[in-house]
């Protein structure tokens, strides 16, 4: 027999449970930037059954519920408790992940001055729990070796500090272990640009490399980038730094922090 919560008007509690259930799945889908589509597509979840949700009026098993946890990157009783309460296994830890170019640096190290609170990148982490930099470390032990480091990287900075923000290259979403570790104990931010922009922005920094066939490095980012949407959009929140001054970007994620009470 399947657990269920069903919407019920002669039960006002179970209705008022039926809604903020909804509520709050709608909420964590929506600061993803997921359309119900997406969301249906990633989670296995009928895109109507999801409708009927988020308003409320959904048959509320515990099987879907899994299903959409796995998704969000948070516990079934957390979706149950419809987000009121904090997710103790995050702390107030902060996440920017993405590609190279989006602005993950400059965005960590503003927050850390304004919050007064420890910036780490975990290509460095990751030199201090190996002894070597990034690059010898997928030299000698490939990228299985360096998804290895980079797991006892995040499992020594969720030792180490419960107040920390750090920026964490996108190619994690390939290895869920090392994703699902940090869904689960950062507050996680997507950082996105555009192809192009993340290919100009990393030409800003001295590396001429993406000019080698721009136009063959643009196609190959954009794609990859389309592969991996749905995996980036499992992040807590989504933050678009594409066309915007770095003031702004610096603003909208000082909005998002205060907002979601992370910092």
């Amino acid at each position: 027999m399947r657990a269920t919560v069903q919407p019920d008007k002669a039960n006002p509690e179970l209705a008022e449970l039926s809604l903020r259930i909804g509520g709050y799945v709608r909420t964590l889908r929506q600061a993803r930037g997921m359309s119900r589509r997406m969301l249906s597509k990633i989670s296995g979840v009928s895109e109507r059954y999801l409708a009927q949700l988020e308003t409320g009026n959904g048959n509320v098993t515990v099987g879907i519920l899994h299903r959409l946890s796995l998704v969000f990157g948070c516990a079934v009783e957390d979706l149950v408790a419809g987000g009121a309460k904090p997710n103790l296994k995050k702390g107030n830890r902060l996440a920017l992940m993405g590609v190279r170019g989006g602005g993950k640096t400059t965005l960590g190290t503003a927050i850390s001055v304004k919050h007064g609170v420890p910036f780490i990148e975990i290509s460095k982490q990751v030199r201090a729990v190996s002894g070597m930099d990034v690059g010898e470390v997928i030299s000698l032990y490939g990228q299985e070796g360096f998804r290895r480091y980079e797991e006892e990287a995040i499992a020594s900075i969720i030792e180490n500090y419960d107040k920390v923000v750090i920026a964490i290259g996108g190619g994690i979403v390939e290895t869920r272990k090392n994703y699902d570790l940090l869904l689960h104990h950062f507050h996680t931010v997507w950082i996105k640009a555009s192809a192009a922009e993340h290919i100009e922005r990393v030409r800003a920094q001295g590396d001429e490399r993406p000019m080698a066939g721009f136009a063959a490095a643009e196609e190959h980012l954009a794609n990859m980038l389309s592969q991996r949407k749905a995996e980036f959009n499992r992040a807590d929140l989504v933050l678009d730094t594409g066309g915007v001054p770095i003031d702004y970007s610096v603003a909208k994620l000082t909005e998002l922090i205060s907002s979601n009470a992370i910092l």
